[in-house]
């Protein structure tokens, strides 16, 4: 009889449960891309750090901060946890506020990689005579014939590109070489921006800018976007809208190699202070595995990898800039590089709030043999910044196999980490055009002294150059002044300057002390700042555009290096050369002007004489027709 009431009773819950409306299914059932959960809270925080010691520490709590800790830096953004935990380490900190959102999407303020690539080939094509994209070797992925990640995507590697930006049809010689390099760690995407920037800076500034445009007929600038592309396209895989991406880009700083043993166990999807791959800024060859300058452990931010330079995009990095600088310095780690050395270096990185440029060495606290120079190079670069005024700082604990103290310790030339200003390594839009423009001018100041740039930092600056026509008819006298200035280059007496009339794309002018002198306008050279003048001639100047080069000379026979002022000299349009009659030199230059206008796409438009020397905007046989009719005539 119970019995027969619990079965009633069990059959009367189950009629009611059949009436109930139908349960919906587990989440985990559901079919589709899965909502992301928003990245944690971030917040500004104020350290207080008292040591080298202390700044290592806390990098080894922090990995993802570890280079701007090293680098002085004081302000970072942290997680709510990270900061409990560092409060409860006995650390001294103060938090500042809300920090920018981790980025949900990609911010539109940065092109992504391919567009990168992209744009580099198309503006190769739109400028022929000014870029030249060199691939330098394959990145790791590329090199394995494509490479998968942890999580099984695919990846097929890139090609290493750097743009070599000069007026490939000047007469030359060029006397200096400046490379720089953005992204070598993957996340700190304003510094492809800034490279990309760069370049279009000087090419569209030549023949509009006196200076761009003498710099780009005597220096050669070779500029890499990115020297991590792998790390790129990981820092990207993360827009994904389906597990295991995350929906925004990840915090990825190293490279795509997860070959070495260990490279499964870091955490994937990848954090920001644990993934696979070599920091590239600890694998170079120089310096190497200085005990405490990177880490072993294969998913530390810092892995200085397996070997010495044992990346390829290092090898290939190393590879490249010794082939465009030579070797300059002795082997020895007190051995210092000549005066007269060639060449420099600028490493790009971000962020540190305020921005700061790093000096070698890094691996030691030791003072470089060259300090005094490449000091005075790190504070003469400082005041072309404004906004802010960049600090400079050594490493404050040993950073060995990185970029400026390969590239100094084995060439000899200066060599820097520049820290860009911002607010994250995703740097919040509003902020990318400041911090950009207020680092091309310190970048091309760096191209300016390549050519012998522990001597030019320092000779005087030539500022205000200005001539008195902006036109004139050749034979007319041409006054040039300018203020020749050395408060910021060792406070010395001017001693000298002179002066130089340049066509563009002419001859690299000779050494210093070849020009012809100019005057100081109070009569006498004995002022840290002079201002001076010189009236001169035009004669023998053919029709076309020039730039009027003045550098001056202190009481330490330091001479500094050039800056320009552009001017016109006109004559009748037939007669190139101004020389009162058109002749078979006319007719010869003419024909080559034609030739480089067939072959190499080149432009002047002294040569376009069309419409009585209005010109048309293209060369051609109409053109040397043209200026040989008048031959043998004497010109109007």
């Amino acid at each position: 009889m119970m019995r027969s009431s619990v079965v009633a009773a069990l059959l009367a819950v189950l009629l009611i449960l059949s009436a109930l409306p139908a349960a919906a299914a587990p989440l985990s059932q559901e079919v589709g891309p899965q909502p992301q959960s928003l990245p944690d809270p971030r917040f500004t925080v104020q350290l207080t750090i008292q040591s080298g010691a202390e700044a290592a520490a806390l990098a080894r709590l922090l990995p993802e901060w570890d280079d701007a800790l090293a680098a002085g830096a004081t302000q970072v953004i942290l997680t709510q946890a990270e900061i409990d935990k560092l409060r409860t380490l006995g650390y001294d900190l103060a938090v500042a506020g809300r920090a920018p959102d981790a980025p949900t999407a990609w911010p539109s303020c940065y092109n992504r990689l391919n567009t990168l690539y992209a744009w580099l080939a198309n503006y190769e094509l739109a400028h022929p005579n000014f870029v030249e994209v060199i691939d330098y070797g394959d990145s790791w992925c590329k090199q394995q014939g494509g490479c998968t990640t942890t999580g099984g995507q695919y990846m097929g590697g890139h090609d290493l590109l750097v743009a070599r930006i000069t007026n490939e049809l000047a007469a030359g010689p060029k006397t200096g070489r400046f490379f720089t390099d953005g992204g070598i760690h993957a996340r700190e995407i304003p510094t492809p921006e800034l490279a990309k920037a760069f370049i279009e800076t000087l090419v569209s500034g030549y023949g509009v800018d006196a200076n761009i445009t003498w710099l780009l007929d005597q220096r050669e600038v070779y500029v890499a976007l990115t020297s991590n592309p792998d790390g790129r396209t990981l820092v990207e895989m993360g827009l994904g809208d389906e597990p295991p991406y995350t929906g925004n880009p990840w915090y990825w700083r190293k490279s795509g190699n997860n070959s070495i043993s260990g490279s499964a166990s870091c955490t994937w999807p990848p954090t920001s202070s644990s993934h696979y791959g070599i920091d590239m800024n600890r694998n170079h060859i120089f310096k190497w595995n200085v005990s405490g300058g990177g880490s072993t452990a294969v998913c530390a931010q810092d892995y200085r990898g397996p070997s010495a330079g044992s990346e390829p995009e290092i090898l290939a990095y190393e590879n490249f800039v010794r082939s465009i600088i030579p070797d300059q310095r002795p082997p020895g780690d007190n051995d210092p590089a000549p005066a007269d050395a060639t060449g420099f270096l600028i490493n790009l990185h971000n962020v540190v709030s305020g921005g700061v440029i790093l000096v070698p060495w890094g691996w030691t606290t030791a003072l470089a043999p060259n300090n005094a120079q490449l000091v005075a190079i790190t504070q003469k670069m400082r005041t072309y910044t404004t906004s802010p005024v960049y600090n400079w700082q050594y490493s404050l604990y040993p950073v060995s196999g990185n970029t400026r103290d390969w590239a100094y310790g084995e060439l000899g030339i200066p060599a820097y980490v520049i820290e860009l200003d911002g607010d994250d390594f995703f740097t919040t839009c509003s902020l990318v055009p400041n911090i950009i423009n207020n680092m091309l001018p310190l970048l091309k100041y760096a191209a300016t002294i390549s050519d012998r740039p522990y001597q030019r930092v320092y000779g005087p600056d030539a500022r205000t150059v200005a001539v008195s026509l902006p036109t004139v008819p050749s034979g007319s006298p041409l006054t040039v002044t300018a203020q020749i200035n050395d408060t910021q280059n060792g406070s010395q007496a001017i001693a000298a300057a002179e002066l130089y009339l340049v066509r563009r794309g002419g001859a690299t002018p000779g050494d210093p002390g070849t020009g012809a002198a100019m005057a100081a306008v109070d009569g006498a050279f004995n002022s840290t700042t002079e201002n001076v003048t010189a009236a001169a001639s035009t004669a023998g100047l053919g029709r076309g555009r020039y730039v009027a080069l003045v550098r001056g000379k202190d009481a330490g026979n330091n001479w500094g290096p050039f800056s320009a002022s552009s001017f016109e000299v006109t004559c009748f349009y037939a007669d190139l050369d101004c020389s009162g009659a058109v002749d078979v030199l006319d007719v010869a230059a003419a024909a080559e002007g034609l030739q480089d206008a067939w072959q190499v796409g080149a432009y002047d438009y002294i040569y376009d004489v069309d419409n009585a020397g209005a010109g048309n905007g293209v060369i051609n046989l109409v053109d040397v027709q043209i200026i040989a009719s008048y031959f043998g005539q004497t010109v109007p």
